[in-house]
């Protein structure tokens, strides 16, 4: 299962521009599960967080690990009613509450969403109680969801499968040398095993298989950029050697304004 969020708000930071947080999420164990039985076992679904607001992208992953929680586990969709009469517990039965359902020898925790109480005007007392249950799936207690990606919203190319698992960003990266040539820049700390950096003339679509706006992937902390105009901007993240790559979250920003050769 792959879940991918948009939300209105801009991230900036280091990214010196205004776009929408986004984040894409998938579950590798539930991908390879479902593969197994000869399904493509990669269900996706898109969409936007209305509530409670989303307003960076780890908001945005967190409820796409939300999302991913229960729409992995088919215990998630589970929906009904139970009905008993004077239940055994000492304790009354309230929303919110656990309910285990038992059903060949396999246990099943469910949610309790409503309750209601028919008294049989009886003595001794006899209560009828409607216990109903729904999971989260099947009944979302506290995320409101779209399924409307906006057009302008950029996708990330590639899913992480967990939170936050991203790079660091290069909060030390300098511009060492500056020449009529060349820019020679410094990232302030060490490549990651078999990863690098890479640098674009755009903050966005960093990834392998994009070539567009690509400066240079350099395997090595220090490393020269070309100069082409006297006016340039360049923004730098850190990637690592996993398949797909992960990136840093956040792009360092090279401008200058230079006289060149």
């Amino acid at each position: 299962m792959r879940v991918t969020f948009d939300n209105l708000d801009g991230n900036g930071a280091l990214n010196y521009s205004s776009r929408r947080s986004v984040a894409r999420l998938e579950d590798s164990a539930s991908v390879a599960a479902e593969a197994e039985g000869g399904a493509p076992g990669s269900a996706a679904w898109l969409g936007k967080v209305l509530r409670p607001p989303a307003r960076c992208s780890e908001d945005c992953e967190s409820a796409a690990l939300a999302i991913l929680s229960f729409a992995s586990s088919r215990a998630a969709a589970i929906a009904g009613h139970y009905e008993a009469v004077n239940p055994a517990s000492q304790e009354d039965v309230w929303p919110g509450d656990l309910l285990t359902l038992t059903r060949g020898g396999q246990e099943t925790m469910v949610l309790v969403r409503r309750v209601s109480i028919v008294d049989g005007m009886a003595a001794p007392e006899v209560l009828t109680y409607r216990i109903e249950f729904a999971n989260d799936w099947a009944e979302s207690l506290g995320l409101t969801l779209s399924e409307a990606i906006a057009a302008d919203a950029l996708l990330p190319e590639t899913a992480s499968t967990a939170p936050s698992n991203v790079l660091a960003n290069l909060q030390q990266l300098q511009v060492v040398v500056a020449t009529e040539t060349a820019l020679q820049v410094d990232t302030g700390m060490a490549p990651p095993a078999g990863g690098g950096f890479e640098v674009r003339r755009r903050d966005w679509d960093f990834g392998p298989q994009v070539d567009q706006d690509l400066v240079l992937r350099s395997p090595v902390r220090s490393f020269s950029i070309p100069r082409e105009s006297q006016v340039e901007r360049y923004y730098v993240r850190m990637y690592d050697g996993s398949t797909p790559p992960v990136y840093s979250r956040f792009s360092s920003a090279v401008f200058t304004r230079l006289a060149v050769s």
